[in-house]
């Protein structure tokens, strides 16, 4: 929705693993090779998580790298909100241990579960606060180590994943002109058994049974998947725009969630957005869930395609089904 939201970022960074994962170490794993799944997805190799990596790891490096470059020290921050679906533990949320981790203080601390859309919607909720006034200076990070769910079995699913975490902070916008101008969420409970981990919950606990089963790792089904992304991704933009009273022509850069190559280019060929005004790096890191988009508009940042007064829309869908976006003046 459009509102007078008056948050703009203040600073972003990253935190990836140094391990790469390239198309051929899969080909000697699966059945698989180079050319089918750059053909497939566009990826050609993704950062995979040592073990003795996690998503707090990653976290809290991307949330050192965001508050050095927004000029800001852990104890300036007043909120932490992450979107993550690989925690840690089950309890507490990443957000608490992300707290600790950094020094800040007895902040309000909390994680949004909403898959690849988890730090879209972590920044919109974090937003939120900065406009009631109950924050004025918030950490949202998007943070996933997705290779200890996926199916390494899998052909079709294992080799779309890798691991990592990006992050804002958000602050009060220095002008009207800057900052959130628009913003979409939304979700469609109906498909949730497309992406899904049968076992680990209240309803399937973990047992024996659930272990030998392998119910502890993601099922997706990928072309349904597919055809939903490719018509909710253009809707989402189309609809953001708007909201904002934007002509999508005028948008600088889509930052979209980097799931699948062809999902993108589809869904942009038909909304006529050429290619060299989307950011892409899925060729390098893979998906990496809720990082995706924190990871791409920081990289986009450092390299130059986003500058003082540029429109970016972020756009995010995922497990839930869930979607969403952010349109923001740089």
């Amino acid at each position: 929705m459009k509102v007078n939201w008056g948050v703009e970022v203040a600073g972003s960074g990253i935190g990836v693993p140094e391990r790469v994962m390239t198309n051929e170490d899969w080909a000697q794993r699966l059945d698989t090779s180079d050319e089918w799944i750059v053909q497939r997805t566009g990826i050609r190799q993704r950062r995979w998580a040592a073990e003795h990596e996690s998503t707090l790891t990653f976290a809290e490096r991307a949330s050192r790298a965001a508050l050095a470059q927004a000029g800001v020290t852990a104890q300036d921050i007043d909120l932490i909100v992450c979107g993550t679906i690989t925690p840690d533990h089950p309890l507490p949320s990443t957000s608490c241990e992300l707290q600790a981790a950094l020094g800040c203080g007895w902040v309000p601390a909390f994680d949004v579960v909403a898959a690849c859309s988890g730090f879209v919607y972590a920044m919109i909720t974090a937003a939120q606060y900065l406009v009631t006034g109950m924050s004025r200076c918030a950490l949202v990070v998007g943070a996933d180590c997705l290779t200890r769910v996926c199916d390494m079995e899998d052909r079709q699913s294992a080799i779309l994943f890798g691991d990592g975490a990006g992050a804002v902070v958000l602050r009060p916008s220095a002008s009207p002109e800057t900052g959130i101008l628009a913003t979409r969420m939304g979700a469609d409970g109906g498909r949730a058994m497309l992406i899904w981990v049968p076992a680990g919950g209240s309803r399937e606990p973990a047992s024996l049974r659930t272990v030998n089963e392998r119910l502890h790792v993601m099922r997706m089904k990928g072309r349904d998947v597919y055809k939903f992304a490719v018509s909710q991704m253009q809707a989402v933009i189309l609809d953001t725009a708007r909201d904002a009273g934007v002509d999508l022509r005028d948008v600088n850069l889509l930052v979209p969630h980097q799931s699948n190559l062809r999902i993108i280019e589809s869904a942009c060929e038909k909304l006529g957005i050429p290619p060299e005004r989307v950011f892409i790096n899925i060729d390098r890191m893979g998906n990496t869930s809720a990082a995706s988009v924190p990871i791409a508009f920081h990289e986009a940042r450092a390299e130059g395609r986003l500058r003082r007064g540029d429109l970016a829309l972020l756009v995010a869908f995922g497990a839930g089904l869930t979607w969403s976006s952010v349109l923001l003046r740089m």
